[in-house]
């Protein structure tokens, strides 16, 4: 009886063992799923190093054939940028000094906070100059630069774009205070704008802070890790893999004797590792290649410049893949594709919710005078192969920050309350 129960915890304890070794690998083939291919590469040449019977190739390797891709706010700071525009634009030396001294006093955001006064003493000039050559650097890239508030840095972004008469202009230089404040009421009878929701659209996509572009935050460079090709005029995917070492499996060491169990147990786990290993990075090639054939399906008119993106749901195409949702974020998450258009985040080529999208759609696109009600929107919805409720559509118009028929109708703005 005794020995039964040992013989029955034993099992437990293996069966506890490969249960665990099961869990480890399935993590880790997810995990080379989910890794870019730079990050991969040197997790590889991690695993290499440590398990004897992975070996990399021997043949020095070509260099990749595409040079990475890199999305770097700046090569320059903006002190080295503002710098060379008052050398190529200023000729004066008293007057470059005085911009380099106003350049002392920018903060973070790009803005002047110092004295023009202050500065017209220490070169002994006067407050005029000092303005010139303020306006001067105003006028430098980026827009907004050097201004003395965000209402001033708002006004040079617009007249940078030729929007020095437009209504967001007005709004700024005149309303700017009830602006802030949201009195829209104050605004449409003092300034009588025709279109205000427009107006202040235009102004969302002015900068809060001129300095922004020249954030000295890198992003990691980027390999492409698909590339789609034409053959006899259909398009064909090839994957990438010009980053990832190149190695093999050293079978031959199964075969040589060894000298205790453990050292055969040993040889046995290294082999069961890369083995999976292997296995699992044949796995991601082959995701990657067949989410990217079906991508360039149903986005063949975008490649081919006949057509916008689209709508594609990311869960239809999980479903259509045979792959869970979460595995398929997990398989594009942080990859590139070579494409006719450039290159692309494949999550830029699939929707996380296409119902949402559609939504904000068809309020672009509806009548003004008589926008759709959240039941008419449910319908349209549905009509275009999303089935949708009404409270859906309201739940999502909130998210979105989208009024209800009857402020859209009364053209309120963004910012106020939905109903």
């Amino acid at each position: 009886m005794a020995h039964l129960k040992g013989d029955f915890f034993v099992d437990l304890r293996i069966a506890q063992e490969r249960r665990l070794n099961m869990t480890l690998a399935l993590s880790q083939a997810l995990s080379i799923l989910q890794m870019p291919q730079l990050e991969l590469a040197a997790w590889l040449r991690e695993e290499i190093e440590k398990n004897p019977l992975l070996e990399m190739d021997a043949l020095e390797r070509t260099p990749p054939r595409q040079a990475p891709t890199a999305e770097v706010a700046a090569s320059i700071t903006l002190r080295e940028s503002l710098s060379e525009q008052i050398r190529e634009t200023i000729s004066s030396e008293l007057d470059r000094s005085i911009a380099a001294k106003i350049l002392d006093s920018l903060d973070d955001r790009g803005f002047f906070i110092g004295s023009v006064d202050e500065i017209a003493v220490f070169y002994r000039v006067s407050p005029t100059r000092v303005e010139s050559v303020l306006s001067t650097i105003q006028t430098f890239q980026p827009p907004g630069i050097g201004a003395r508030s965000l209402q001033e840095s708002l006004l040079l972004q617009l007249k940078a774009q030729g929007l020095g008469d437009s209504p967001s202009f007005a709004l700024v230089r005149d309303g700017f205070d009830d602006l802030l404040h949201g009195r829209y009421h104050l605004l449409r009878k003092n300034l009588q704008i025709p279109d205000l929701s427009l107006a202040i659209a235009k102004l969302a996509r002015l900068s809060m802070r001129p300095s922004t572009s020249f954030s000295t935050e890198h992003v990691p460079l980027a390999y492409a890790d698909l590339s789609m090709v034409q053959i006899d005029g259909k398009w064909s995917i090839q994957p990438i893999e010009d980053v990832l070492p190149r190695f093999h499996f050293r079978s031959d060491y199964l075969t040589v004797p060894t000298r205790s169990v453990e050292e055969k147990r040993s040889l046995q786990t290294y082999a069961t590792s890369a083995k999976w290993l292997i296995r699992s990075l044949g796995r991601r090639r082959k995701l990657l290649c067949e989410v990217g054939r079906l991508i360039v399906k149903k986005q063949a008119a975008y490649f081919e410049h006949r057509a916008p993106l689209t709508l594609l749901s990311a869960r239809e195409l999980a479903e259509e893949l045979g792959v869970h949702e979460s595995t398929l974020s997990r398989a594009i998450s942080g990859k590139f594709i070579e494409t006719p258009r450039g290159f692309l985040p494949l999550k830029a080529l699939i929707s996380s919710d296409p119902t949402k999208e559609l939504l904000e759609r068809l309020v672009a696109q509806e009548n003004k005078c008589r926008p759709w009600t959240d039941a008419e929107l449910a319908v349209k919805l549905t009509e275009q192969g999303h089935p949708t409720m009404r409270r859906t559509v309201a739940k999502y118009r909130s998210q979105s920050k989208i009024g209800s028929a009857t402020r859209r109708k009364n053209r309120k703005p963004d910012g106020e309350a939905f109903s």
